[in-house]
């Protein structure tokens, strides 16, 4: 079963969280089940933002990336996260490949509008060169993929991590795409929902119950399965061991 992970960025900076998902992805690995995973970069990107003097700004759980906050991204996503989780990767003795949006054409993007405002170099994804992931797995390979899009003139977008992996997994026919963060999945309550249809998570949304970076979740989990991925899930990394969290399911 290939399953797409979706890192969220809040994790990156903690050495035990980076450690614990390179020890469970080994194990996915050597049950023949090398996943793809996909990561973000949010908490860096913000706290760099502000060290430029840049005040990081969201609409509708999206970040607004104007022309240095793009730099500042890239920065970010290929200089810093991208090869610290790959090292992770290999000291775990996993074997992983980085990869972003540029390296064999693997992610376009268009512009991402958006009614409340002008999110900047923010883009979404329109095609996946899925042979080149198909390829990498095939060797029994981890890739690592920084959710940067290449748009039609060469130049880049931010693309939002979740919707990246939701395209991705669609593009390569994955079982699951798998949405790790640090909540144990949907909260309603403060206990876990875990299972719920999309009617159910469209009016979590709806009522704000599930609001941000969570109804971005939400989102490219129905895109995923409507674009005939079998299985979306939110969770957390003890959940991702455990196969516990939120499935939401169509």
């Amino acid at each position: 079963m290939t399953d797409v992970l979706k890192i969220g960025g809040n994790q990156l900076d903690d050495t035990t969280f980076i450690g614990g998902l390179a020890h469970t992805t080994g194990q996915l690995v050597q049950q023949g089940q090398p996943p793809v995973i996909v990561h973000g970069g949010g908490k860096l990107i913000s706290a760099l933002q502000q060290k430029f003097g840049i005040e990081p700004r969201t609409i509708g759980g999206l970040r607004v990336t104007d022309a240095d906050s793009l730099l500042i991204v890239m920065m970010v996503l290929i200089g810093q996260v991208n090869p610290t989780l790959v090292s992770a990767l290999q000291q775990a003795g996993v074997e992983a490949e980085g990869l972003n949006g540029a390296d064999r054409g693997l992610l376009h993007a268009d512009p991402l509008t958006h009614p409340d405002g002008d999110l900047g170099y923010v883009g979404r994804i329109t095609a996946v060169r899925a042979p080149v992931i198909r390829e990498v797995l095939a060797r029994s390979v981890v890739p690592v993929i920084a959710p940067l899009g290449v748009g039609a003139d060469g130049g880049f977008f931010n693309v939002n991590a979740d919707q990246a992996a939701g395209a991705i997994a669609a593009a390569i026919d994955a079982e699951r795409v798998t949405f790790v963060t640090n909540v144990p999945g949907v909260l309603a309550d403060g206990q876990t929902i875990n299972r719920l249809s999309q009617a159910g998570a469209h009016e979590l949304i709806r009522s704000g119950v599930a609001s941000g970076g969570m109804a971005v979740k939400l989102q490219a989990a129905f895109t995923a399965l409507a674009a005939g991925v079998p299985g979306a899930r939110i969770t957390d990394l003890r959940g991702l061991s455990e196969g516990s969290g939120t499935l939401i399911v169509q």
